[in-house]
């Protein structure tokens, strides 16, 4: 698990080779934990906080803002390892890693567009290729003969 994890920030900008499923599961379990720490722990001060000095409409705008930018900040830096790791991992399910632009080029794109809130059929077309990418990302290694 934790090899997995180190492995993730040392190969931060390796697109060479490949990474296999546990890989990517172990790096996506440990940095959902980490999300739900920063939640929780913002969040629950955030709310003592409020409760403790009776200015709810004060404090929790404080904490918030503090869990809001610790969370961007391991967001940031977690932005490229993720994108190396989702290109090894295309390649060992056997598909072109530049498959990724269209994965996630082609949603962020639409998404970033007007197009995107005004018709349902674009919405769809961004959940399609969310989830085909999501099944990459599962499948199993290729044999390597």
């Amino acid at each position: 698990m934790f090899k997995a994890y180190k492995l993730f920030w040392k190969n931060y900008f390796n697109f060479t080779g490949v990474s296999t499923r546990s890989e990517y599961w172990w790096v996506f379990l440990i940095n959902s934990i980490i999300y739900a720490v920063f939640a929780l722990a913002f969040g629950g001060v955030t709310i003592v906080t409020a409760y403790a000095t009776g200015h709810a409409d004060k404090t929790f705008g404080i904490a918030a803002l503090i869990g809001i930018a610790v969370c961007i900040l391991y967001t940031i830096a977690t932005v490229i390892p993720t994108i190396s790791l989702h290109f090894r991992r295309y390649r060992d399910a056997g598909v072109t890693p530049w498959f990724l632009l269209i994965t996630y080029g082609v949603p962020f794109v639409l998404k970033g567009s007007n197009v995107y809130d005004k018709h349902v059929l674009v919405q769809t077309l961004v959940l399609i290729i969310s989830i085909i990418g999501f099944i990459i990302l599962v499948m199993p290694s290729k044999d390597r003969k």
